[in-house]
């Protein structure tokens, strides 16, 4: 069985409790307004005064009737924003350094799933990067299987002038990132990088003779004698390549959010509402 098939069976296994923390977490979390305006389309949007502009053929008697006012009935412009969404399928991400914790993963798959419920509470489309779209009640359940069924290494080209949630740690290099963001913004897509860490990778609560071995069974390991030697060193090479990540990510429109599996994820979902919000108005 190859280990693409084993990972989507662990996801599988896990969906259902992915999906319930998401729905706890957005129910608690400010929505996501979407950018309902006047527009072709067939839902009522709002009555205005009527104006000398609009003719007698746009006034709607049946409102006019009520009072001595004239009004004109304004209908929803029915084109929807769409949200994309990608989770990083690279071994590291299905790691954590303790039981008690959550994996990077699981962590990045409950924060896009519960904006995603806000956002198309509001009205907007998802979808998992490289698929269909998403709208409407069940947009969320369709929105994980996607995401279950449909593994990239890389993440594919996002369409023309949308949002895109990008869920990494972001260990790769920042010249890889630089090429995949800059093809997003060519299109005019803008949106987040969701940057998700275990406190061990934070931390460096390393001490004495460490054996340190990559995830995925790649056999690339690194064994230091006194690893709390290190520790200083790491922290400044991991501070320089999140100030040069932020700062390049920032250029192309996609600002960068930290979050720490340790942490709540109610600030990063305010964070990551917040900054679709921007890209809505």
């Amino acid at each position: 069985m190859t280990n693409a098939r084993l990972d989507a069976l662990a996801l599988a296994a896990d969906l259902p409790g992915v999906l319930l923390d998401a729905k706890k977490l957005a129910a608690a979390a400010p929505g996501v307004h979407g950018r309902r305006r006047a527009g072709q389309g067939e839902a009522f949007w709002q009555y205005r005064d009527h104006s000398a502009e609009d003719g007698a053929r746009a006034v709607d008697w049946r409102r006019s009737a009520r009072g001595e006012r004239l009004y004109v009935k304004e209908r929803e412009r029915e084109a929807a924003q769409t949200s994309w969404f990608w989770i990083d399928g690279d071994p590291g991400m299905d790691w954590a350094s303790s039981g008690q914790l959550p994996t990077k993963k699981y962590r990045a798959l409950v924060l896009s799933f519960a904006l995603s419920l806000l956002i198309t509470r509001g009205g907007e489309r998802v979808g998992a990067l490289g698929q269909v779209t998403r709208a409407g009640p069940r947009a969320l359940e369709r929105l994980a299987l996607d995401l279950r069924d449909h593994r990239f290494d890389a993440p594919p080209a996002p369409s023309t002038r949308s949002v895109v949630i990008y869920a990494s740690d972001f260990y790769a290099p920042i010249e890889l990132w630089r090429d995949r963001l800059a093809a997003a913004a060519s299109v005019g897509a803008s949106g987040a990088l969701l940057m998700v860490a275990d406190p061990a990778e934070e931390d460096f609560p390393f001490q004495g003779r460490t054996l340190f071995r990559e995830p995925g069974g790649r056999h690339r390991e690194a064994l230091i004698g006194r690893a709390e030697a290190a520790k200083e060193i790491y922290a400044a090479r991991l501070a320089q390549h999140r100030r040069d990540l932020r700062l390049m990510a920032g250029k192309f429109g996609f600002p960068a959010l930290l979050h720490r599996t340790d942490h709540s994820p109610a600030p990063a979902l305010a964070m990551l509402t917040a900054t679709i919000a921007e890209r809505y108005a």
